[in-house]
């Protein structure tokens, strides 16, 4: 029976994570029936609410002193039969990538299969102290081609370009909005990023209101208390008549099928992009990672991935207008360049490399 750690995910609370989870272990399953999936997981009771269908779902301990100790549980379920995946995907562009790392290594000494998985890293956080960790890892399958072009530059050779997980996510059925309707989501990360945000979003809000017909439909999808769309989203005024808050503590694919119902899309969460963007609707994302800018991309969206620091109200306006003007075209774009990309989800190197 094969046994699958997945390792580095923060937990359903952020519904973008949750959409990876759900599908990889469905994927999985599918691959080898009957196989065993640990879940290590930053928030296992999200997890549980969710309905995220791992065997065994194992948290951390937040009190340990190394981060051996942190994820002592994550580690000691390590066998050298065991097939380790770091699904956290962009794990790697932050500055706690080494705790992840340890568990990497956790891996190694085990003798076990360990891959880096589904993921983006940014140039500018590969020092060659991470760059000898990356490349420790048995395969490495990018999720988009920025990623998969840098690891290639830098001299990485068991590189396989893949997709993210949540483009495979199915729909679930949930109270939608009015039509037509506009999903806005908004995330403290951006704003953090660059404060003039909040006064962009709020002026494309008021320009939507004014000059079309369109209703508007908040949408949260990361709701962990210190890092609340909901939070932000606050932020932001419309007419009631013309807005509808979409409530937290849907699961991912009724966030999903919220945003495959929209005209337009616009959005700080990439991962709310992802499934506006496997839907088919064309969307405006605030690009401040790898993961935003590669993903469009390969999809032919790179000109709506506006750069988070060039965000002003002008330039999302006019960023918005545009992709009004080229709605029709990018759908089309989308239905053919979404179908590639979800081919590279079992590419033979993948597949042989879990099986």
């Amino acid at each position: 029976m094969k046994h699958y750690l997945l390792y580095g995910y923060g937990g359903a609370c952020n519904h973008g994570s949750e959409a990876s989870a759900k599908s990889e272990i469905a994927f999985l399953r599918k691959l080898s029936p009957g196989c065993r999936i640990t879940l290590s997981s930053h928030f296992p009771d999200y997890d549980q609410r969710f309905g995220v269908q791992a065997d065994e779902i194992i948290g951390r301990n937040p009190d340990g002193k190394t981060y051996e100790e942190i994820y002592t549980q994550t580690i000691q379920c390590i066998t050298p039969e065991t097939i380790c995946l770091s699904v956290g995907g962009d794990i790697y562009c932050y500055s706690n990538w080494e705790r992840y790392a340890a568990i990497h290594y956790a891996a190694l000494e085990r003798g076990a299969k360990s891959f880096l998985w589904r993921c983006s890293l940014d140039e500018s956080s590969l020092t060659d102290e991470m760059l000898k960790v990356v490349k420790s890892h048995h395969l490495i399958t990018p999720r988009e081609s920025v990623t998969f072009r840098l690891l290639k530059d830098r001299g990485v050779s068991q590189v396989v370009q893949s997709v993210d997980m949540a483009f495979l996510l199915p729909t679930l059925p949930a109270e939608l909005p009015p039509e037509p309707y506009v999903a806005i989501n908004l995330s403290p990360l951006i704003l953090r990023k660059n404060p003039q945000v909040q006064a962009a979003y709020q002026y494309l809000i008021d320009q939507i209101v004014a000059q079309t017909t369109y209703d508007l439909a908040f949408v949260p999808h990361v709701e962990i208390p210190v890092d609340s769309d909901v939070d932000a989203l606050s932020l932001l005024k419309a007419p009631e008549n013309r807005l509808f808050r979409v409530p937290i503590g849907l699961k991912s694919e009724q966030y999903k099928y919220i945003l495959s119902k929209a005209e337009l899309c616009v959005t700080a969460r990439t991962h709310v992009a992802i499934a506006a963007w496997g839907s088919g609707t064309p969307t405006l994302v605030m690009a401040y990672s790898t993961k935003a800018r590669g993903i469009a991309e390969d999809l032919g969206q790179d000109s709506y991935a506006l750069p988070v620091e060039d965000v002003t109200p002008v330039s999302l306006w006019q960023a918005f207008s545009k992709l009004y003007e080229d709605r029709t075209q990018s759908r089309q774009v989308l239905g053919e360049r979404v179908t590639q990309c979800v081919a590279r989800a079992d590419t033979p190197e993948i597949l042989a490399a879990l099986t």
